[in-house]
């Protein structure tokens, strides 16, 4: 069964992008458009990775990982950051909330981007 990834991006543009991207690349994906709504797919359907923008509407992505790291049946799940922020500080509050990776979205492809995802889920998940 292909792996299942929670895509988290306020930005409607980059989410759909990387949709349609995973999904070619074999993997079923789930949508969300702030935190909130991520914390309800993730309850319903347990993903095997979430890609989460940190600067969203009503559930930022650091509140959103604090919650989620407090959900004992979600607190596993990796986390890649994908961020437009670069500075270090948003880096740390990350990495303290136990990311896999923290990537800037002007410097990574999706094929980049695709990389990290595979080395966190498992390289047999899925293939270009």
């Amino acid at each position: 069964m292909a792996r299942l990834l929670l895509i988290v991006d306020d930005d409607a543009a980059s989410r759909n992008a990387m949709d349609v991207f995973f999904r070619r690349a074999g993997f079923r994906t789930r949508l969300a458009s702030d935190g909130l709504e991520a914390l309800g797919q993730a309850a319903a359907e347990t993903p095997d990775l979430i890609i989460l923008d940190l600067a969203m509407p009503r559930l930022d992505g650091l509140t959103f990982l604090r919650t989620l790291r407090g959900v004992p049946s979600l607190a596993a799940v990796p986390v890649l950051v994908t961020s437009s922020r670069s500075d270090v500080e948003a880096a740390r509050g990350a990495a303290a909330l136990g990311v896999v990776a923290y990537m800037v979205k002007t410097g990574y492809t999706l094929k980049d981007l695709l990389v990290t995802v595979r080395r966190h889920v498992g390289d047999e998940a899925a293939r270009v």
